[in-house]
């Protein structure tokens, strides 16, 4: 059994989202968030699994800096413990590439540094050139989540660990916020986009300002945080990322055409 052939129900929040999977076969079930637990209560009584995943850590910074997404994954986390739910976490680094999906399909990091740098003229940078980061390829991550559901829906995760145990990691490679600007101003400067290779540092406040509208928590953990795990638990459920440094390093140049077209 798979994916492709189960019967699924999605928790959406959005009526013009769960047309879309509705469309592709998904039943869906439109809800507010996840503090709406009669609602999720009642669903997960009429299935069997539900998915994300991490806990105590997560719990512990959270306490001293709270973070949207730490906070919604301990919701995950506490609202499956309270309700005898298992839950699943992936939890991605740094994402590049193209997606394929119906909504979205490019990344935050690189298109939001490559906008300022064709607003301003030239590349900035937050932070340390030996601060290290990890990401994924958008297509490598998809099939992970595609691995764990494959894996809830045959046996139910068996062998796996959930809820506080349950958060799975997505790394396929590494880079240092120093290479990753290098990587646009490149890219920029390839396309005549820009007429310096002088890269601006810049501080978090004027980062964020420039980047994401000024949350600085956020500009912080994406756009200068040095952190390394290991992807094990998800190679163990068969997951076999494709993409190579390759990809990575040619995904500055694919991505600064689609930023340059979009601001036409």
């Amino acid at each position: 059994m798979t994916v492709a052939n189960s019967n699924i129900t999605l928790l959406i929040r959005g009526a013009d989202k769960a047309h879309v999977f509705n469309a592709k076969g998904f039943q869906t079930v439109l809800f507010d968030s996840l503090d709406d637990t009669g609602t999720v209560e009642n669903i997960a009584s009429k299935y069997d699994y539900t998915a994300p995943d991490l806990y105590a850590y997560l719990q512990q910074r959270n306490a001293l800096t709270p973070y949207a997404q730490r906070t919604t994954d301990i919701a995950v986390i506490s609202t499956g413990l309270a309700l005898n739910v298992k839950t699943y976490i992936i939890m991605p680094p740094t994402i590049y590439g193209t997606g394929t999906g119906d909504f979205n399909r490019i990344t935050i990091q690189a298109p939001a540094i490559m906008r300022s740098a064709l607003r301003t003229g030239q590349v900035m940078q937050l932070g340390d050139d030996n601060a290290v980061a990890e990401h994924v390829h958008v297509e490598d991550l998809a099939e992970l989540y595609i691995a764990v559901a494959n894996k809830v829906i045959k046996d139910g995760m068996q062998g796996f660990p959930s809820g506080e145990r349950g958060i799975y990691f997505a790394g396929t490679g590494r880079h240092t916020w120093g290479e990753f600007t290098r990587g646009i101003v490149q890219a920029l400067r390839e396309l005549n986009a820009i007429k310096t290779d002088e890269i601006k540092k810049v501080g978090l406040t004027e980062a964020a300002e420039m980047w994401i509208g000024g949350n600085e928590l956020f500009c912080e953990l994406n756009f200068g945080a040095s952190w390394r795990t290991q992807a094990d638990a998800s190679k163990k459920l068969g997951w076999q990322p494709q993409k190579t440094e390759e990809d990575f390093e040619k995904h500055f140049l694919d991505t600064a055409r689609l930023v340059m077209e979009s601001q036409k």
